[in-house]
């Protein structure tokens, strides 16, 4: 009899803990159902390191964060978001852009403008200033929050460089020398990307540190920069095939020892990491040579609000988050990778290899906007293609120059 009823008891409290059991999982999904929701497509959604700063962002804003990828491809995804935003689809709250995209959808009215709520004034002077002014704004108006930069910056690989008895590119004559030296069989000092749709960065790049500008090409700093780039490739300094090598095909060499040195976007980084392939006797950043200045490209990944969002107030939370410093650095730590606020690179423990280089870049090197139109991605191109005739003796300079005048 005890027997029996001591089993009676143990199924009661059996059945009252799955009762509580159930209870709470009611509970919890009810807490989470009552917070507000935000969508946020992700160019890194897939990363772990994306996961988990969305994860602890949402605890500490109490909202629900749902992650969602766009396209790899970097035309199919400029295509897909601007379809999105321009049909008025509200199913996106927050979409991580590039310079191209934003340079052409902040003219379209597809974006919501960002309030000094969160985008206030002191925030804004954290950024680089000629970027902010040219990327980010219009009519002073904030249409983005940038929260990773990306610097074009001078990488290279010991095991080529060594060859050419250089301990330091310091100059253009430096650089000349890494060019002509005789690295064996298949082996060049630099390499580039002059593919049609990206030797624009490259362009841009050499017209930068010659002291030229790209709006300007009847400048004979800007000509003398393009007749550099030409008599590489006419002199063989660089591969021919550098005329087909979009930056994935650039960057696999370079770590292949194919080639001595690059021009890469900081993000990259991760990529050499992750390859074993960085470190001070391997590929690494140095300080950016001078030519005539030390300028360089420097771009930005950015969130942006969705204009016809139904949940912009939980939205502006995060994006308020995201331009903090606590936001930022914890963004910068969990992707390795340089924040987009110049005051945390310059006075921030991030934990990134050479952080003493990225700071020279961002304290001692002209960080310079890419002049992109509204029409970025088709002026890109046409630039890139007219550079290909000229630099394969299809046209001349001056015919090179007077055609990109007319683009520009």
């Amino acid at each position: 009899m005890k027997r029996q009823i001591g089993l009676f008891g143990l199924c009661v409290i059996l059945f009252l803990s799955g009762c509580n059991y159930t209870e709470n999982n009611v509970q919890e999904k009810a807490t989470k159902e009552n917070k507000d929701s935000i969508t946020l497509m992700h160019v890194n959604a897939d990363k772990a390191g994306v996961q988990k700063y969305v994860e602890d962002a949402e605890k500490k804003l109490n909202i629900n964060i749902n992650l969602t990828s766009p396209p790899a491809n970097a035309y199919n995804r400029q295509a897909k978001i601007s379809t999105l935003l321009s049909s008025g689809d509200s199913s996106v709250d927050i979409i991580t852009v590039n310079d191209e995209m934003i340079s052409e959808f902040k003219h379209k009215g597809y974006l919501e403008t960002l309030d000094s709520a969160v985008m206030p004034k002191d925030i804004i002077q954290c950024y680089p200033s000629d970027y902010m002014e040219k990327i980010v704004m219009k009519d002073s108006k904030v249409y983005s929050v940038p929260y990773a930069l990306d610097i074009m910056v001078f990488w290279v690989n010991e095991d080529v460089t060594k060859k050419a008895g250089i301990n330091q590119i310091s100059d253009l004559e430096d650089f000349k020398k890494l060019l002509n030296t005789n690295y064996g069989s298949g082996v060049y000092g630099y390499g580039g990307s002059w593919e049609a749709t990206y030797a624009y960065n490259e362009i841009l790049q050499f017209i930068n540190m010659f002291g030229g500008d790209f709006q300007n090409w009847s400048d004979p700093y800007t000509r003398e920069a393009m007749q550099f780039l030409h008599d590489m490739l006419k002199d063989r300094k660089v591969a021919v095939d550098v005329l087909f090598d979009q930056y994935e095909q650039m960057e696999q060499k370079f770590m292949n020892g194919k080639t001595g040195a690059i021009f890469m976007y900081s993000g990259i980084l991760n990529t050499f990491l992750k390859a074993g392939k960085y470190g001070e006797d391997k590929l690494h950043v140095v300080p950016l040579p001078m030519f005539r200045e030390r300028a360089a490209n420097v771009g930005s990944w950015q969130y942006v609000l969705n204009k016809g969002s139904k949940h912009k107030e939980a939205a502006k939370k995060f994006l308020s988050y995201a331009a903090s410093r606590e936001g930022s650095m914890a963004y910068a730590k969990a992707m390795n990778h340089l924040p987009a606020r110049l005051d945390i690179i310059e006075n921030e423990d991030l934990g990134i290899p050479d952080l003493d280089i990225w700071k020279d870049y961002v304290e001692h090197v002209k960080l310079k906007a890419r002049p992109l139109s509204d029409d970025p991605m088709s002026e890109i191109e046409k630039i890139g293609v007219l550079f290909q005739k000229y630099v394969t003796d299809e046209i001349t300079l001056e015919e090179f120059c007077d055609s990109a005048g007319e683009i520009v």
